[in-house]
Order: structure tokens, then C-alpha cells, then sequence
């Protein structure tokens, strides 16, 4: 009898002791898949950008991360606080602002695949209902950064208002060789092109920040023609473009949920990619 009780409670024993390295293997496992990911990941942007974060966080966070949402007041300081290493993720630019950014500061960012979605530039007026209508000396504002800028020009080309050198590839004022209703174009930060609206015969506008001050995008005189080549998506330092808790973020931007989310909140602003072909580069 002693020895069976013996027995028996050795027996006990060696089971707990291997449930409970079982359960410390489990928790090491867990771990492991997301090792290299940082115990918090910071998410930066304007508070355009953290719609989108607020529709990815639930599923991301269900896959084991951590995260927050840090505040910027505009998008190239948000970049500049993703490639200082303040924040771990940017999001809210498009890849050809983040390659520029990359060019005038030296910085070291990537835009990482599946890609999310586009938006779109458009020439507003709270004056007139029609291109033809602005008048002679008018003024207009367009973005002051250097891509962006090349977009709002082409609008004001397109619709027939200036003329642009056509050996320049990125187009500035300085490129436009002719302007025969002597318009008076005013570059400034993309943000104030909206608040701008008010004292301008027009402006060219991200619908983006059209949506965020309340009025229709929708209500264009003209759009720009090249948007969709400018995808939208997750933004990191070069040497975490290939992580796993980067690409599992950048793979919600997929997810029909997630989409239906940003397009409750911004109406007729973006258009999702179904794939990264749709980009021509």
C-alpha cells in the first residue's frame, strides 16, 4: 500500500511538473513569434491617419501587438519622427511625398507592400461653379512641396488655365511658361490649401483634407489624372521593411472590414487597391 501511494504521488508530481513546462514552452513560443517587434509600437500620423489605425488596432492587437497612436500636426513632421526613430510606423503620406522626403533629408524610409489605398488632389472653388469662371488675376493656392506642387500644376495645365514647361518632369512656378489670365499662384503647406479656400478664386486641395474640414470632396472643378500611381500604406526605416509585425500591419490595410471602417468616416476620399499592380511606377 505505501509503495502505490508512493507511486501515485510521484506520479503527481511529474505530471504538474509537465504541465508547467508545457504551459512555459507555450508562452515561449507565443513570445518568439513576435520577438523582434517592439513591446509597444508606436504608430505616428495626423488624425486623417488615425482613422486608419483605429480599424487596424482590434485585429492587430488580437495578433499578440501592442500599440499606440502618436499625434502630429502634419505629415513631414510625421516622417521626420518615423525616420528620427520616434515612432515605429508612419502613416497618412503617399510614396512619392515619402521618396522625396528621402531625397531632401536624407532619409532612410520605405513604403512597404500590399499597399492600401489612394486619394485624390481636386481644384475647389467656393467662388465660382466652373474652371471658365475664374477670373483674370485670380489667385490660387496649391501645395508648397515639390511633388505634390507638380500634381496641382498639372491640374491647372489640364483644365487649360497655365502652360508647362513639358521638359520637366516635376514642375514648378518657376516651370510655367504660359499664364494668359496672369493667375496669381500661391504656394503653402498642404494643410492650409483647405482654410485657404476663403480668400482664394480657387485652390488645389488633397480630398483628404477636404473631408476633414467637412466639405465635399466630390465637388471638384477638376481632379488630378495620376493619383492612383501614388499609393498610400505603412511607412518604416529601410531595415524594418521586411519584419514580420510590419507586414502583418500593412496586410489589414487589405481587409474589408478595416476598409469599410475608413470609408464610413471619408466618404468618396480613397479607393482601395486590390493589388499592388494597379501602381505603374
Amino acid at each position: 500500500m505505501k509503495k502505490r501511494k508512493i507511486l501515485k504521488s510521484i506520479l503527481v508530481i511529474s505530471m504538474a511538473m509537465f504541465v508547467g513546462i508545457s504551459a512555459v514552452g507555450c508562452g515561449k513560443t507565443e513570445t518568439a513569434k513576435n520577438e523582434d517587434a517592439p513591446k509597444v509600437i508606436r504608430i505616428g500620423g495626423t488624425p486623417i491617419s488615425q482613422v486608419t489605425y483605429e480599424a487596424i488596432k482590434p485585429l492587430y492587437e488580437k495578433e499578440g501587438y501592442k500599440t499606440e497612436f502618436v499625434m502630429f500636426d502634419s505629415n513631414p513632421v510625421a516622417l521626420q519622427a518615423c525616420n528620427d526613430g520616434d515612432v515605429d510606423i508612419d502613416l497618412g503620406q503617399h510614396i512619392k511625398f515619402v521618396e522625396s522626403f528621402n531625397k531632401t533629408k536624407n532619409g532612410d524610409l520605405e513604403m512597404v507592400k500590399p499597399y492600401g489605398y489612394y486619394t485624390g488632389i481636386g481644384l475647389y472653388s467656393e467662388k465660382y461653379k466652373s474652371v471658365d469662371e475664374i477670373p483674370e488675376g485670380g489667385k490660387i493656392a496649391i501645395m508648397n512641396d515639390p511633388i505634390n506642387m507638380g500634381i496641382a500644376l498639372s491640374i491647372l495645365q489640364d483644365s487649360g488655365l497655365i502652360k508647362l514647361n513639358p521638359d520637366v518632369e516635376t514642375p514648378t512656378i518657376a516651370d510655367i511658361t504660359e499664364n494668359k489670365k496672369s493667375l496669381k499662384i500661391i504656394d503653402m503647406e498642404q494643410a492650409q490649401t483647405v482654410a485657404a479656400l476663403k480668400d482664394m478664386d480657387a485652390s488645389c486641395v488633397f480630398f483628404t483634407h477636404m473631408s476633414n474640414a467637412k466639405k465635399d470632396p466630390a465637388k471638384f472643378l477638376a481632379r488630378d489624372k495620376v493619383m492612383i500611381n501614388f499609393p498610400m500604406g505603412v511607412i518604416v526605416k529601410k531595415e524594418n521593411a521586411e519584419k514580420k509585425w510590419v507586414i502583418d500591419f500593412a496586410k489589414l490595410l487589405r481587409n474589408k472590414d478595416v476598409q469599410k471602417k475608413i470609408d464610413d468616416k471619408y466618404p468618396s476620399v480613397f479607393e482601395f487597391y486590390t493589388s499592388d499592380d494597379q501602381v505603374k511606377k
